[in-house]
């Protein structure tokens, strides 16, 4: 039983393999202008998902400007104090924090 197991495992990852191989091929394969076409397509489709991203995103002059400075005044001090940390030897390095 395990023998049967371990081969049709074995027969299912050379299926796999050979899948992304002939993926590959098959876009060599095209004409060049097919590939063209193809990459044009697939250059609008990131252009499109960036814009969506983009559009999603909370953008920084819609947020009301005394909210804005509340902001802007706790991030300088956070950097202040992690600077002043990192300064008197506490910090192992960027990004480093013990807890």
């Amino acid at each position: 039983m395990k023998r049967i197991a371990a081969c049709s495992l074995l027969l299912l990852s050379l299926f796999g393999s050979a899948g992304g191989v002939w993926a590959q091929a098959y876009w060599r394969d095209l004409p060049p202008d097919q590939r063209r076409e193809m990459r044009q397509q697939m250059r609008e489709h990131w252009q499109q998902e960036r814009e969506i991203r983009r559009d999603e995103a909370p953008r920084w002059r819609d947020i009301p400007p005394e909210d804005r400075r509340r902001l802007r005044d706790d991030m300088r001090e956070q950097r202040g104090l992690q600077d002043h940390h990192e300064f008197r030897g506490g910090g192992g390095g960027r990004g480093w924090r013990r807890d």
